[in-house]
């Protein structure tokens, strides 16, 4: 009877065994052409002709004269800004389950699909109104760098790689889709015959020992096996089995007996259980080692309640008295940052002080923490009118402190010197020497990438002080229209005509040397009417976020100053603050941010 059993399994399972990986990969293969292949031919074909719509509109950006709102100009720029980049991130879903092959292709089409976007980006610039048409150089390097040199990267040798690359993967998507069709049918073959030939054989050797088990023994024992199946669900059986005079008989016996001591031994956990300990228990026999086992487990658990009691009334008494001296700690620590906010604030230029040095200002400062490592500043001392955007070493209490330091040194400075460049070399030594007072006077400072000596005195602690401040320092001759500018580590911006001109810094920051050893450069840039000059410290650009989780990055944020140029300042620093909240979505705010922007 067991060898009979034991062949029905076999052969059920070996047929469920079949049948379930036939099905899966059939099922595999079935998605892979729904989900994948067939839509990917679907997408592919819609960014081909996206791409041929795109190539009609920019040709006739080249040769047609037309305004800015031209509709085919607004399409052209629709399709290179939203429509293109979604086709793409569609197929970037797709392309994940192609080949190595597939993917390296899908690469190469990325690639010159970038090349096309800069390339009409180019003619953009070069024809972005209707008046650029009337000067011939302009329409005729448009068409000779964009579309008429294929040979040099143009338009029409990027086409002929983009429909090359495309051509390539709908054919390995078609031939892919091939394969899989016929292997399905392959599979359709298989699970016939398994549901024909096997199954058949499987069901007259399940009815040749069902027909067995019948004669035998299956009648004697459904009883027995009902009770033992309550007593594996821990559920008490209503009667007991019925005794016969066999083997099966004492089974049944045995059975009976196992039910009435999981009986007693169900209510004797129950009483345990409510803490009734009292509560008497007589095992089986001398053996029963589960009935002594719940004996001792009474008494144990008796004891280690009256335990646990104390040890609880104790941890009470511990967790409430540190409860208070937590909560009293954190009101002391809570009452002190925001004291310490109100002193900074106190230290920051007010909007009627602001527009008493610049007519039209804007500033988007939102610190990390309560208080903050940046702080802006403005000032007037005759015909130059000053602003600066200053980044302390690190945020929150640290970057505080160090604020104030850097403010009171700029209070100092701007007394004797309007040069941002002698303002920042004088910054430098007040700030070495504050700092240098809390590390020794004698320490290792590195000018650029070059370390100098190392020079301590005896028994000193530190090797270097890595405190400091970046900053961008502007100083405006408003009669002269002269701007004069010194930075350390931060760069200034000036957009003029849609037109974003960077002042490169100086890469040191302030009390990063030694008094004497470096001097900051001073830049001079003459100014126009209307110029919108704008100073930022790194936490705008460091900030992550977007759809990839990404860094915002400087090359975004000049965009972005191109678009605020011809804005209204109240404008300017809603925009700021509006692109800087969409960009940073869920994600963690890494840093303290300062953006300030000035309009001459």
């Amino acid at each position: 009877m067991g060898i009979g059993f034991g062949l029905f399994g076999v052969a059920v399972s070996v047929q469920f065994i079949l049948t379930r990986n036939t099905l899966v990969e059939n099922g595999r293969l079935s998605a892979q052409v729904d989900e994948v292949l067939t839509p990917s031919l679907d997408a592919l074909h819609d960014l081909e002709l996206t791409i041929a719509e795109s190539e009609s509109h920019v040709i006739q950006w080249l040769y047609v004269q037309a305004d800015s709102d031209h509709p085919k100009r607004k399409r052209l720029l629709a399709l290179q800004d939203s429509v293109i980049p979604a086709q793409r991130q569609q197929i970037d879903q797709f392309a994940m389950s192609w080949s190595p092959e597939m993917q390296q292709e899908w690469d190469d089409l990325k690639y010159h699909l970038d090349h096309m976007i800069i390339l009409y980006e180019r003619i953009e610039r070069l024809l972005p109104t209707f008046e650029s048409y009337n000067t011939p150089s302009f329409p005729n390097a448009a068409r000779r760098d964009v579309l008429l040199n294929p040979g040099e990267g143009g338009l029409e040798s990027v086409y002929e790689a983009i429909d090359a690359s495309i051509i390539r993967l709908n054919a390995a998507n078609r031939e892919l889709t091939r394969l899989s069709m016929a292997r399905m049918d392959q599979l359709s073959s298989r699970l016939r015959l398994y549901a024909g030939n096997v199954a058949v054989g499987v069901l007259m050797l399940g009815i040749v020992i069902a027909y067995l088990v019948t004669r035998s023994i299956l009648t004697p024992v459904r009883d027995l096996k009902r009770t033992l199946l309550y007593m594996g669900r821990g559920v008490q059986p209503d009667q007991p089995v019925k005794v016969s005079p066999d083997e099966i008989g004492e089974m049944a016996n045995a059975v009976n007996r196992l039910a009435e001591g999981l009986k007693r031994t169900r209510s004797f956990s129950i009483e345990v259980g409510k803490g009734h300990f009292e509560t008497e228990y007589i095992p089986l026999s001398e053996d029963d080692t589960l009935g002594h086992a719940l004996l001792k487990m009474r008494d144990e658990l008796a004891s280690n309640e009256k335990e646990l009691e104390r040890k609880v009334r104790l941890r009470t008494t511990e967790v409430e008295e540190q409860k208070a001296r937590i909560e009293s700690l954190y009101t002391d620590l809570r009452d002190s940052i925001d004291y310490a906010e109100r002193i900074q604030k106190a230290i920051l230029p007010t909007q009627s002080e602001r527009d008493q040095v610049f007519y039209e200002n804007a500033v988007f400062y939102r610190p990390r923490d309560v208080v903050s490592g940046d702080f802006y500043w403005f000032h007037k001392a005759g015909r130059a009118r000053m602003f600066s955007a200053i980044d302390c070493t690190g945020h929150g209490v640290p970057g505080a402190f160090m604020s104030l330091i850097g403010h009171n040194a700029l209070e100092r400075v701007s007394k004797v010197f309007t040069q941002p460049d002698k303002m920042l070399t004088h910054l430098n030594r007040i700030a070495w020497e504050v700092l240098s007072q809390q590390y020794g006077k004698r320490v290792v400072a590195r000018v650029g990438a070059d370390a100098m000596p190392e020079v301590m005195e005896e028994g000193a602690g530190y090797a270097g002080i890595q405190d400091g401040m970046d900053l961008a320092m502007a100083s405006i001759d408003m009669e002269n229209m002269v701007l004069q500018y010194s930075g350390a580590n931060n760069p200034l911006y000036i957009v003029r005509r849609r037109e974003v001109i960077t002042l490169n810094p100086d890469k040191m920051a302030i009390a990063s040397f030694l008094p004497e050893t470096a001097h900051y450069t001073n830049t001079e840039f003459e100014l126009e009417p209307g110029d919108l000059i704008v100073a930022a410290t790194d936490g705008y650009v460091d900030q992550f976020g977007g759809p990839l989780g990404k860094k915002f990055m400087r090359r975004r944020f000049r965009e972005l100053l191109v678009e605020l140029s011809a804005q209204p300042m109240p404008e300017i620093q809603r925009i700021l603050e509006v692109t800087f909240d969409r960009w940073k979505g869920n994600e963690e705010q890494v840093d303290d941010v300062l953006v300030i922007a000035v309009r001459v």
